[in-house]
């Protein structure tokens, strides 16, 4: 086990508690679910470099969802779904002004108490001058641009058209008003700091830079900056001043809000100094479609698992960015996120679909949103209550879409593959095999002005890399800007300002996430490596020693897809203890808390669950180190309360906690992750078979060829689960 040097671990003390779920009772009979999509991508009066294609999609995908999915706890019915946009099937108009308000006061009038009223605005945000001094506490209002904008003249009438963050919050009030429970998801964003190191062709921000919305001539354009910059400048402040997290649309509910009001959560793609991207979804699909991220990752968890709460599907996309290898844009969720989404009693959420046979094809209405790739291993049930020991056969997927898939019957497990005909009627398909792919998709630097010399040594040292057998690590090279997990660029070691305070112009190798941002900011600082030209083998050892510690730190979170624990089963809490203060804070799973040197983290877990649950609790650093925190193994309700590390200033980043939990069959050892511990990749360096998830986890350790697989089975001891809490360390101000 590596020593701790980055943290300074904590004498735990463990204590036995217990903590109560709320319950939440459906009124699913009287209950009337409504929706309203809103899908801006054309914007006659901004450039054409800013109209968007995602949006549209995304309407697509989420009526798609509400009508068709299943297992869901809910349908929506089509009549009561109100479409606003451009090209799609099904849409009242385009998603002017007046049509998204006119929606609005449709719902208001028609939702009765208990209904449910679910909104989602995907398009292009941005920030105005606030009209009214003193209405904002950054001095900017926050806005969504319905496409019928028009140019902004003076600070008094703001952006003609577009719609103010008051003017949402008085539309969904009027609803709340009727004793709806209002759910509304923003996939847009409002400006952002961080710096774009390389470009990425298949992402683009959903974000107008203010010279674009400002009309006149070059004086009074010049003027409108001015009094933007000034605002901006203000904002900032009070930001650094606040130090949290600020949502894009201020529509928290008070505290003192009549008892007959309806309840309201708020998703939010971003915080207003980040943008968040639309991209070709899923990631690496051939022919993928261009989707909000945001939007795409919502509805990919809901349809993994539709019994949970709005917390706990905040969580679920927490998670996935980060094993996605994004540290950027921040999702931010607020209001009554211990709700269950839709307001539903918990159902079988059991992954398997009646198998749907017609002549010589069978499909099933389970896709890509359900992680069912091509070559998934689905059982053939005899019913939806029957143990997969009675399967019968196994399918395989052949082809998939988001919400459906094309199914074969094949040889597996010992069975024959049975004939189409042969499929019992009323049978059904339940997944059988999870795989995670470990392969690390790693995009080419592109020429850099005057370092083409140096650009051409990384990509045929990562072409000798690639090819290598028994590396470490398994990636995929793409070309640069494509989609990946890793950005790989070559700049100068001085050339994005802030990176540090000795930082010379040599060239160097930069590790970037998936975004090719580099946040400078608050200490943070990318890996790199300063390139000699006359030194290739020392450069090759370098970058094979760093890309073998940020494959497996991408592989244990890329293991949160694989989760077969249920929330009820287990509960994992992290909390941190501020620098000063007596008692710790619950840390929000559905937020990314801010930490400081000095503050400490503590976990708190409970067994739920009737069966032996190994913990083991890890940190990945933005360094990709991996420190061995904890390794204990909880009884059946059982609880275990221990401070963990204090935090200290050798670096700064986004990080993540995770928890491991593995199912603990009688008489087993205790599962130990220490193996995984590894050393940072240096802010700047100068000179196999199918068993269960503890086998999944060693895989990361020896670098599998191409994926790991866990055979599901009625046998416990293959469960577990990889529970990621992105934190943000910064220095202490």
């Amino acid at each position: 086990m590596i020593e701790l040097t980055r943290r300074t671990l904590l004498a735990g003390s463990a204590a036995a508690a217990m903590a109560g779920m709320v319950s939440f009772r459906a009124r699913a009979a009287a209950r009337t679910y409504h929706a309203l999509l809103v899908a801006c991508t054309d914007y006659d009066n901004l450039p054409k470099k800013a109209w968007l294609i995602g949006p549209k999609h995304d309407a697509g995908l989420v009526r798609d969802y509400l009508i068709n999915n299943a297992p869901a706890p809910v349908k929506f019915e089509a009549d009561n779904i109100t479409l606003l946009a451009k090209d799609v099937e099904g849409a009242s108009g385009p998603p002017t002004h007046a049509a998204i308000t006119a929606a609005f006061t449709d719902l208001a009038a028609k939702v009765q108490r208990d209904d449910f009223v679910y909104l989602h605005l995907s398009g292009h945000g941005a920030q105005q001058p606030e009209r009214q001094a003193g209405d904002e506490t950054d001095g900017l209002d926050e806005i969504f641009l319905p496409v019928d904008i028009q140019k902004w003249a003076d600070r008094a009438s703001g952006v003609p058209n577009a719609l103010v963050d008051d003017e949402i919050r008085d539309a969904l009030d009027a609803i709340r008003a009727k004793g709806a429970f209002v759910w509304v998801v923003f996939d847009c964003c409002h400006s952002g700091t961080a710096t774009r190191a390389v470009l990425v062709d298949d992402e683009m921000e959903r974000k107008v830079e203010f010279p674009d919305l400002v009309g006149g001539d070059e004086a009074a354009r010049a003027a409108a900056q001015t009094v933007y910059d000034e605002a901006s400048a203000a904002a900032s402040r009070a930001l650094e001043a606040d130090g949290g997290r600020q949502v894009g649309f201020n529509l928290t509910p008070t505290g003192a809000e009549p008892s007959t009001k309806g309840k309201m959560v708020a998703f939010y793609a971003a915080q207003t100094v980040e943008t968040t991207p639309e991209m070709p979804l899923p990631k690496g699909a051939e022919g993928a479609t261009r989707f909000g991220l945001f939007t795409f990752t919502i509805m990919a968890k809901l349809a993994e698992n539709p019994n949970i709460t709005y917390r706990q599907l905040g969580q679920a996309v927490l998670q996935q960015y980060a094993a996605n290898g994004r540290t950027r844009p921040t999702p931010l969720f607020e209001g009554e996120l211990d709700a269950p989404v839709f307001g539903t009693e918990k159902t079988d959420a059991a992954h398997q679909w009646p198998i749907v046979v017609k002549g010589d094809a069978a499909t099933i209405k389970g896709g890509l949103l359900h992680r069912l790739n091509p070559g998934s291993k689905l059982a053939i049930l005899p019913s939806a209550l029957s143990p997969i020991a009675d399967a019968v056969g196994y399918l395989e997927v052949t082809s998939a879409r988001n919400l459906e898939s094309k199914i074969k019957p094949i040889e597996f497990d010992g069975k024959p593959a049975l004939k189409i005909a042969d499929i019992p009627n009323g049978a059904y398909a339940r997944v059988a095999e999870l795989a995670v792919d470990y392969t690390l998709a790693v995009a080419r630097p592109s020429s850099s002005d005057g370092l083409d010399t140096e650009t051409a040594l990384v990509n045929s040292m990562l072409d000798e890399l690639a090819a290598k057998k028994d590396s470490g690590f398994n990636i995929k090279l793409v070309e640069a800007g494509k989609a990946a997990e890793l950005r790989l660029a070559v700049l100068r070691e001085n050339a994005i300002a802030g990176t540090a305070t000795d930082a010379t112009d040599k060239p160097a190798l930069w590790f970037l996430p998936a975004s090719g941002d580099v946040t400078t900011s608050n200490g943070a600082r990318p890996p790199l490596i300063i390139i000699h030209a006359d030194e290739r083998q020392k450069l090759l050892e370098t970058t094979a020693k760093n890309l073998t510690t940020i494959f497996r730190a991408t592989g244990l979170s890329r293991l949160a897809a694989a989760n077969d624990y249920r929330p009820e089963e287990v509960e994992v809490q992290f909390l941190i203890k501020r620098e000063g203060a007596d008692t710790p804070e619950q840390l929000e799973a559905s937020v990314v808390p801010r930490v400081s040197p000095g503050d400490e983290m503590h976990v708190k877990v409970v067994n739920k669950s009737t069966d032996l649950i190994d913990l083991n609790v890890l940190y990945v650093g933005s360094d990709y180190s991996i420190a061995h925190i904890v390794s204990e193994r909880l009884a059946p309700q059982a609880a275990l309360e221990e401070g963990l590390f204090a935090f200290t200033d050798t670096s700064f980043g986004m990080e993540r906690m995770i928890a491991v939990l593995t199912a603990a069959p009688p008489q087993s050892e205790k599962e130990d992750l220490s193996f995984l511990a590894q050393d940072g990749v240096p802010a700047a360096t100068r000179g196999t078979g199918l068993a269960g998830f503890s086998e999944m986890l060693a895989d990361i350790g020896m670098a599998p060829a191409t994926r790991s697989v866990m055979k599901l089975s009625d046998n416990k001891g293959s469960k577990g689960a990889v529970m990621i809490f992105p934190v943000e360390t910064m220095p202490r101000s």
